[in-house]
């Protein structure tokens, strides 16, 4: 993006505003406010500031609900990010359902966050990828799909490098990203991929995804972009 986003952070501790703040500052957006709630978010700056992207970060989810509908009211035309702590598919769907364009896990990490951010500011819907693997796996366990018939062998042994790899692919990465990341080249990740698919017994990258993250393979992804996943997650055979 040419400009750097406005943003607003709402939240009950001071500590996780200031935290946020200082981590968003370093990532290139303008902090323009912070407040304790919805409503003093109101009292201070409508009429006054101009907010490109709001953060919510509410003790429990009916409160974070609450503020993003009044959020959406107050505020438009800004995107509005909800944090989080259940990935389930239910309280993400509730969650965009009230006004939300994200929905993002308390635990991410600098990166990640400020990537997501930036996807929002610009028009994604952005959830964590846990929701869309668990939806994908649920399609897949239906009479019709392959996901429940898979079986993942039992002595699965992968390098550290194939880690590194399928942890990428956890997150929806492109083979150029891939390459990118973990500095090789991008004929040496489709070697790894490759060798990944044979030795967990799967027959393309989503199925090696899924089964990473539902088996503990490697640390579960914390974002993802809906439209990213799903559009790889159809290409990437």
């Amino acid at each position: 993006m040419g400009s750097k986003v406005s943003l607003a952070i709402i939240g009950r501790n001071e500590i996780v505003r200031e935290g946020l703040s200082r981590i968003l500052v370093d990532q290139g957006f303008d902090i323009v406010a912070t407040s304790v709630d919805a409503d003093a978010l109101r009292d201070m700056a409508i009429g006054r500031l101009a907010l490109d992207l709001i953060i919510i970060d509410a003790p429990s989810k009916a409160e974070g609900h609450a503020a993003c509908r009044s959020l959406r009211t107050d505020f438009p035309t800004a995107r509005i990010v909800l944090l989080g702590e259940d990935f389930s598919v239910q309280t993400t769907s509730e969650t965009m359902s009230v006004g939300a364009d994200g929905y993002l896990a308390k635990h991410i990490s600098c990166e990640p966050l400020a990537r997501s951010l930036q996807l929002v500011a610009s028009g994604e819907k952005v959830v964590p990828s846990q929701t869309v693997l668990a939806m994908i796996a649920a399609d897949w366990s239906r009479p019709s799909g392959g996901m429940s018939s898979l079986t993942m062998p039992s002595d699965v042994r992968l390098s550290e490098r194939e880690r590194g790899v399928l942890r990428c692919l956890t997150r929806g990465d492109a083979n150029k990203q891939i390459s990118r990341e973990l500095d090789i080249t991008e004929a040496t990740v489709k070697v790894h991929v490759k060798a990944i698919m044979r030795k967990l017994g799967v027959l393309n990258r989503t199925q090696a995804a899924i089964l990473a993250v539902t088996r503990g393979l490697v640390e579960s992804p914390v974002v993802q972009s809906v439209t990213r996943s799903a559009a790889q997650a159809a290409r990437a055979c």
